[in-house]
């Protein structure tokens, strides 16, 4: 059988994007390029994971096959995308990535949130998209679901840094406008509500700030069944001096009602003779019956009546 030798690639000279948030689109130049789904994961992997051993992509998105058929499942899937886009896809040292002239959305939001000029008069220009976006809506692949998670964390921490610094810098309504977007993406994140009120109690807003407060506990309770953490309660209890307001009321111990020795057979007159000259938080005082043994119609608690 003979080999036909493979011929160059041309150079591609349009610039492609790949998008993976909200939805996988494969752009080159003004083209969108249609891709059957072994291709669409496969690219997805490769921007998401970057540069892979073959035998590690194989595995992973055709998993349910052996190891022989995984790898010609792959070079198969690699031969189709090169056809639509050649050079698309590159091999090296047993190794697959996408080739330099595409860029991915999740790679640049990445490196987008991760650099962040981390001084507090960056202002609103620091100020990261107020929308968050979903990795691939209807993929379930673990390794999407938890660069899924990682992506929405990364975002939640960007909201949060950004109202931090703006607020610092006296920007109150883009502050506010950060946090109130990184509690839109996780209403029982602690972090987000906190920087909400903090933005309040910097405005001097103590009103919606304790609001804030009652509405995140009012959730927890009925979502978790548990209370804020002391730091933000104490945030906001103390801020105005009152430890109370805004506050779950303090847990009192109750002390145990005491058991009085004797039961009466007639209806209890004993015990609520003696307990209306006691408080009921004191015992009952010993009865003296002459001879230390009940008096008739009493009986000891748990004392069997005879017949």
């Amino acid at each position: 059988m003979s080999v036909v030798p493979k011929q160059p690639d041309a150079p591609m000279t349009r610039r492609g994007h790949l998008k993976l948030l909200d939805g996988f689109r494969l752009e080159i130049g003004d083209d969108g390029i249609h891709l059957a789904d072994s291709a669409q994961r496969l690219l997805a992997y490769l921007a998401i994971q970057g540069p892979s051993p073959r035998t590690a992509v194989a595995g992973t998105l055709w998993g349910e096959v052996s190891e022989e058929r995984a790898l010609a499942s792959l070079r198969t899937t690699v031969w189709r995308i090169n056809q639509l886009v050649p050079g698309l896809v590159t091999g090296e040292h047993r190794q697959l990535a996408l080739a330099a002239f595409v860029s991915a959305d999740v790679t640049e939001f990445a490196h987008r949130v991760t650099d962040r000029p981390t001084d507090s008069g960056s202002g609103s220009q620091a100020l990261p998209n107020l929308r968050i976006r979903e990795l691939l809506p209807g993929w379930y692949e673990d390794w999407v679901v938890f660069e899924r998670d990682r992506l929405r964390q990364l975002h939640l921490h960007a909201l949060e840094a950004a109202a931090t610094a703006l607020c610092t810098g006296g920007e109150y309504a883009a502050a506010l406008d950060a946090a109130l977007a990184a509690v839109r993406g996780d209403p029982l994140r602690e972090s987000a509500r906190r920087a909400v009120i903090l933005v309040h109690l910097a405005e001097g807003n103590l009103v919606e700030a304790h609001r804030e407060y009652q509405r995140f506990r009012t959730l927890l309770v009925d979502e978790l069944g548990v209370e804020p953490s002391g730091r933000l309660t104490t945030l906001v209890t103390e801020r105005n001096g009152d430890r109370r307001r805004g506050a779950p009321a303090p847990t009192v111990p109750v002390p145990p009602v005491p058991v009085p020795l004797f039961d009466h057979l007639g209806g209890g007159e004993y015990n609520s003779v003696v307990q209306g000259q006691y408080g009921p938080e004191d015992p009952l005082p010993p009865a003296d019956f002459g001879g230390g043994l009940p008096a008739p119609g009493l009986r000891l608690r748990g004392m069997q009546t005879p017949p």
